[in-house]
């Protein structure tokens, strides 16, 4: 898809994020009901996910010891586990939630009556869906083989009577496995290509030992409203509901449960909490890599087992004494007044977490006492289930709310509003120009605008990143890093070599002179106009270059600038260096607020003990009517504010600022001051041996593009994969440079011929 970072394989996207039947759901409605197909997707999901966990119990149930409330009230809480409503925005990884109690079914099935269907065929759909959280489960399959056949009872487990049976029964899990993998295959081997591209390098994580928390850190998100953050100082998200926090402790003293499925139920609980825990074996479950936010991804698995222990513990309550009951919930309470004491925990709210659980542990301790003196048990069973929902509506709602406050959700509104603005003058370019282009936009509401308005653009986020391409986007000035890209940073030198045919402008913003309004569209409202603009000196996607470009290493320039003139050059061919972004001449610097020094190639700017605002000043005279651009290279960013003639117009060294910034329109001899302000950091390394400020010499960038436009590739045909045209070659344009990023599905014919 060209609608990705410059373009690239799109089957590793398809497999991460898209690969779930469920996403086929968008197919029903129309584009503007988008969010309402989503909706109908996440519905669908949690209500698959009580529904699996009900088949499962019923499986695990005795029809005499069977209590259909229990079976709604425990998997409602299955279904909406802090879990399963937090990560619920991450729909491809809730697959794994609706079908991991089929698969626990299937390996019990399979160890009992070497049945392996449902096995293979649930794992199957739960790798497929989304291979990453898949290669978590398929830990879990190899840990839990072992737990649950030495869970059975031994006259259970066995129960076709054969010789080497655990041998057996692992060879049968192993094989089925295999037939998971055969059948995944499309799947995975499009997944495992696309990580090649540079999200096994993603991270350089630690593999040394150490405890990511206190285990009372963990105790503090069982309780409800305990959300603490999705960021990278996240804690598991364990909460299950009140009610498993009463019944889990006493499923341990009750009788008529096995001795060995406890010691089973201890294991697990002790596998998963030091999982969690240990740095190394979180690395290991998140597939060696540390996870960009949103940790412990696997954590429903543990949710799963408290459930079902609960129920366990529920179906025998009247096996519990009372008093026994009491002590359980004064145990939790005081855990909970002690975490309310500790300032540590800022997630554990006095209303929303403290009170409302004292609430709903007073009202299951009554209707468990009822419960347990009732003999028609499903009046009591009826109303717990009425507060079970009541609890998971309002966990939920909490859960979102404080992911809204964490991370903030998008509102249909704002989405609705920004695709009904924009979409008309995509489709009015559209409509003009069927070609092979690329366009963008100089104003933005999601990094993936492209794939959602549908065009080719250069603004992309994914985790099946590729390395490569962010990090070329980056070395020509665009906002670029870790696994996205965005078109922040464009100038008509950049627009001319990747073949930026056209721009989406919002009045207020600041599109190059050398550009041609083509077309204006009024939104209405209070909105701004909204303009295309074209550019006469977008190249195409392939186009004849000097050999001398074969010699260049993006690395031998640390600016931008000197990249892109450097590449005009070699590209052409010149003998002389092309200067299309000219250096403008610093006539003064000055600083104040803070103490010069210098290391390492670069200036450090340290703000001194005074209240005053530590502040570099860099004055220039504008040699040339046009845009003023400028670059600051540095190793070590530090966010600071950027200001123009004493007004503040962005940050720079920011999350999105590190880039080439347009400084405004000026004419010739137009005093400017430039300054770089200190905000909260106390240093600013600017890099020495570097120009900052350019402009663009209109007649040398007019003077390349005639020059490489010569040998221009001229498509006469054309897919989103597939490119036909021809190439008059000029003499000392033998060489063909392309924008499409390397890719090994690519294969090149040259008049019919593969090139040798």
């Amino acid at each position: 898809s060209f609608g990705r970072a410059l373009g690239g394989e799109f089957m590793g996207i398809y497999a991460y994020y898209l690969a779930s039947p469920f996403s086929y759901i968008v197919c029903l409605f129309p584009k503007t009901m988008i969010t309402e197909a989503l909706l109908c997707m996440f519905l669908l999901k949690t209500g698959l996910c009580g529904l699996t966990f009900g088949i499962f119990l019923n499986y695990k149930t005795k029809k005499r010891e069977l209590n259909k409330f229990s079976v709604v009230i425990f998997s409602t809480m299955y279904a909406l586990t802090a879990y399963a409503v937090v990560q619920q925005h991450n729909t491809m990884w809730i697959d794994n939630v609706i079908f991991l109690p089929l698969i626990v079914m299937g390996i019990e099935r399979l160890i009992k009556y070497g049945r392996f269907k449902l096995f293979t065929i649930s794992l199957t759909w739960a790798v497929m869906s989304n291979f990453y959280i898949g290669y978590m489960t398929c830990i879990f399959v190899l840990f839990y083989f072992f737990v649950c056949y030495f869970t059975i009872a031994p006259e259970k487990r066995n129960l076709r009577g054969e010789d080497a049976h655990f041998g057996k029964s692992f060879l049968r899990i192993a094989g089925a496995s295999v037939m998971m993998l055969m059948m995944s295959a499309v799947i995975l081997w499009s997944a495992y290509y696309s990580l090649t591209f540079g999200k096994t390098t993603f991270s350089n994580p630690s593999y040394d030992f150490e405890a990511k928390f206190d285990l009372l850190d963990l105790v503090s998100k069982l309780f409800i409203g305990s959300y603490d953050t999705v960021r990278p100082a996240g804690l598991p998200f364990v909460y299950c509901g009140t009610l498993t926090l009463i019944l889990l402790p006493l499923y341990f003293t009750i009788k008529k449960i096995p001795f060995r499925e406890k010691v089973s139920a201890a294991v697990v609980a002790i596998f998963f909490v030091f999982c969690f825990s240990s740095s190394t074996i979180d690395l290991v479950w998140h597939g060696f890599q540390k996870p960009n936010w949103l940790n412990y991804r696997y954590s429903f698995i543990l949710c799963f087992f408290m459930i079902y222990y609960a129920y366990r513990a529920f179906t025998y309550i009247k096996e519990v004494e009372t008093k026994l009951i009491f002590a359980d919930v004064a145990v939790w309470a005081f855990i909970l007044i002690l975490l309310q004491k500790l300032d540590e925990y800022d997630w554990i709210d006095d209303y929303g977490t403290v009170w409302l659980s004292f609430a709903f542990f007073v009202a299951y301790l009554i209707l468990i006492r009822f419960q347990i003196r009732s003999i028609e048990k499903n009046g009591v069973s009826l109303a717990i289930a009425a507060i079970v929902v009541l609890e998971c509506f309002v966990g939920g709602l909490l859960n979102l709310v404080a992911l809204d406050n964490d991370v903030v959700y998008s509102s249909r509104v704002s989405y609705r509003t920004f695709i009904d603005r924009v979409q008309p003058v995509v489709d009015e370019i559209q409509s003009q120009d069927d070609s092979f282009y690329r366009m963008e936009k100089t104003f933005h509401r999601k990094t993936n605008d492209p794939l959602a308005l549908g065009f080719r653009g250069f603004s992309n986020s994914t985790s099946t990143l590729n390395k490569s391409t962010i990090t070329f986007l980056r070395q020509l000035g665009l906002s670029s890093k870790s696994h996205w890209s965005k078109y922040l940073g464009g100038t008509p030198v950049f627009d001319m070599l990747m073949g930026v045919k056209y721009l989406v402008a919002e009045e207020s913003d600041s599109v190059s002179e050398l550009y041609e309004k083509i077309y204006e569209y009024d939104p209405g409202e209070s909105y701004e106009l909204i303009s295309a603009y074209e550019n006469p000196y977008a190249l195409p996607i392939a186009y004849g270059v000097s050999n001398a470009l074969l010699n260049y290493s993006m690395e031998d320039e640390s600016s931008p600038f000197e990249r892109m003139n450097d590449i005009v050059t070699l590209m052409t061919g010149s003998d002389d260096d092309i200067e299309v972004f000219t250096p403008i001449t610093v006539t003064d610097t000055d600083y104040s607020g803070v103490t010069l020094t210098f290391t390492t190639g670069h200036r450090v700017y340290t703000a001194d003990s005074s209240d005053r605002t530590g502040k570099v000043e860099y004055m220039m005279t504008a040699e040339r009517d046009g845009t003023v651009y400028c670059y600051f290279p540095s190793d070590w960013p530090r966010e600071c504010d950027l200001y123009v003639n004493g007004s503040k117009i962005s940050t720079y060294f920011g999350n999105e600022t590190c880039r080439i910034v347009d400084l405004g329109y000026f004419c010739e001899g137009e005093e400017i001051t430039v300054s770089l302000r200190l905000t909260d950091n106390e240093k600013l390394y600017i890099e020495t041996l570097s120009t900052y400020f350019y402009n663009i010499d209109a007649d040398a960038l007019a003077s390349a593009y005639e020059t490489l436009s010569e040998s221009a590739f001229v498509i006469e045909e054309y897919t989103e994969s597939s490119f036909v045209g021809t190439i008059d070659v000029s003499v000392g344009d033998e060489l063909i440079y392309t924008t499409i990023p390397y890719d090994e599905g690519w294969k090149i014919t040259v008049d019919g011929d593969l090139p040798a």
